[in-house]
């Protein structure tokens, strides 16, 4: 889980990098385009195994409200500072606690609810509200909404799918859903851009892969702390690659991000390794 928030920050500098140049729409279809080109090869071995599901209506909906929730993400990373678009969607974990509990029926005790609450708080100091949330905010909260419905389906998915599976046939049906506004706003990106696709669309297969395996190993309301670590990888990432630096109170509200998640980590370690009784 951890490396898949690293890639995850990492793919949104790829974003950045690209949106002077390439249209939101162009960068979505093309992310799934080249991720579907990278996993081909793999569709074709031990006969089309790859292929073979019987849960192509649970992919199609995972796919579209995945797609929906990355045009939204991608177009608040071009215009909002990669900084503060990754602090507000730090309200995802929030989102996906909450989707889980009531459709997945995980469990969730005070404690957790207690640290997703303080991690809030931390986003909220980092932010520093003053005058209310502006529409691009309302965007990410709508990005956000998305991921916690399209994770909780990963969820399900992986009972029977492998994480390789679920990522090619999400990475498919995006990029039909998300080919018509592409072909609107098409022009051919120059040939330093598809470097920056291409590590784009590498770095968010690795994520989703990473995404898929611990969502196979865990209930998903004991991965929601560690996805609060992206603060830290975006913070790191956004300054090597654009300068921007992180005030002290990003710091501070990064801490108690930070604190929350060792905290819940380690509840977790004690709770596994307590003896069974009976």
């Amino acid at each position: 889980m951890v490396a898949s928030t690293a890639s995850f920050s990492l793919m949104n500098v790829f974003i950045r990098m690209g949106a002077e140049d390439i249209p939101v729409t162009m960068q979505v279809f093309l992310r799934n385009f080249l991720t579907v080109l990278v996993l081909l090869p793999l569709a074709f071995r031990n006969d089309f195994a790859l292929l073979r599901t019987k849960r192509i209506h649970s992919h199609f909906w995972r796919a579209t409200v995945g797609v929906i929730g990355m045009q939204v993400w991608f177009y608040c990373v071009s215009i909002l500072p990669l900084n503060q678009a990754t602090a507000l969607s730090f309200t995802a974990p929030i989102f996906t606690t909450l989707v889980a509990v009531l459709l997945l029926k995980e469990k969730a005790d005070l404690w957790r609810w207690l640290g997703v609450g303080a991690s809030f708080l931390g986003v909220m100091i980092i932010l520093q509200p003053g005058g209310g949330f502006t529409w691009q905010s309302l965007l990410v909260l709508l990005a956000t909404s998305m991921w916690a419905l399209a994770g909780v389906l990963v969820k399900s998915l992986t009972s029977t799918e492998t994480p390789l599976r679920i990522v090619f046939f999400m990475s498919m049906f995006m990029a039909l859903w998300s080919l018509p506004p592409a072909l609107y706003h098409w022009r051919w990106p120059a040939p330093e851009a598809w470097v920056v696709l291409l590590a784009m669309a590498m770095t968010a297969f690795f994520a989703q892969w990473l995404l898929a395996k611990a969502y196979k190993e865990t209930e998903v309301v004991k991965l929601v702390p560690f996805d609060f670590g992206r603060l830290i990888f975006t913070a790191l990432f956004a300054y090597i690659a654009f300068g921007e630096t992180s005030h002290l109170h990003t710091w501070i509200g990064a801490a108690i991000i930070l604190g929350c998640a060792l905290i819940a980590i380690r509840r977790d370690a004690k709770s596994s390794a307590a003896p069974v009784s009976g």
